[in-house]
């Protein structure tokens, strides 16, 4: 038993698919057939959730000040500068700096074995920030501190439903900062199959981060909390598209060289 098995034997579960062992059909039918199962129920709770409101208003309206109609602890530096501005900024500087490591481990050797990850990892997370990037510029649907329940302007209606489309440009859903952090999760598609250990210390650093920094931006009435789950749910659904058309790649690759 390999180290990485022993590891996660001991721990007391199995992630479907972190195997190193890439001639497991079985692991990666189970890995596809879990990822799609997961992301159609938490699709289906997620519209649910945003269609309802009354979960996000419940926890929005804990942050807000009803006497003095205002999020108070929006401009908060502890939260706008460094929560905000520099974990955005750090997360960032992360991406770019794999960016130049996955060029060079063309030609430097100790790099070599790192250049399928560092790839993946660049183009997996860069598209996930593209994706939700693209969506938020386009979105009708406002943030909380703009909505007239907490002093604003624009009127809050359910995801989907655009009757409300008109009365704003929105342009908060879904939650781009904990996208960031989210975006991480992709160190997990990008080593799952080959270094597990590195996968799953991505997994639960990307789903850190992005809670935190999501938490961060509804404390500071910027997000609803159904803003900052359906980041985790495309960032998560983008990695696993692009995985399987990477793996699809690779296979169709393999077999040339046969």
């Amino acid at each position: 038993m390999s180290r990485d098995h022993a590891m996660r034997a001991h721990a007391g579960f199995t992630l479907p698919a972190l195997s190193d062992d890439t001639s497991a059909p079985h692991d990666e039918h189970r890995f596809i057939l879990w990822n799609i199962a997961i992301l159609l129920i938490s699709a289906l709770l997620l519209t649910m959730l945003s269609r309802d409101g009354k979960i996000d208003f419940a926890l929005a309206d804990l942050f807000f000040d009803h006497k003095g109609d205002e999020f108070p602890l929006r401009d908060l530096p502890i939260l706008a500068t460094y929560g905000h501005t520099w974990l955005k900024n750090l997360t960032t500087l992360f991406w770019l700096a794999c960016m130049p490591l996955a060029i060079a481990s063309f030609w430097y050797r100790p790099l070599y074995q790192w250049r399928s990850i560092l790839f993946k990892f660049v183009i997996f997370a860069g598209c996930t920030a593209y994706v939700v990037q693209s969506l938020k510029s386009g979105s009708p649907h406002a943030c909380p501190w703009d909505v007239t329940q907490f002093g604003g302007q624009a009127h809050w209606f359910p995801l989907f439903d655009m009757t409300g489309a008109t009365s704003t440009d929105g342009r908060c859903w879904p939650g781009g900062h904990a996208s960031g952090g989210f975006a991480l999760v992709a160190i997990y598609f990008a080593a799952r199959t080959t270094r597990p250990t590195l996968a799953l210390s991505g997994l639960l650093l990307g789903l850190y981060l992005g809670c935190l920094m999501g938490l961060i931006q509804m404390m500071r009435g910027a997000h609803f909390l159904s803003h900052n789950l359906w980041s985790l749910w495309i960032v998560w659904a983008v990695c696993f598209a692009l995985d399987r058309v990477w793996s699809a790649i690779a296979q169709r690759a393999l077999g040339h060289h046969k």
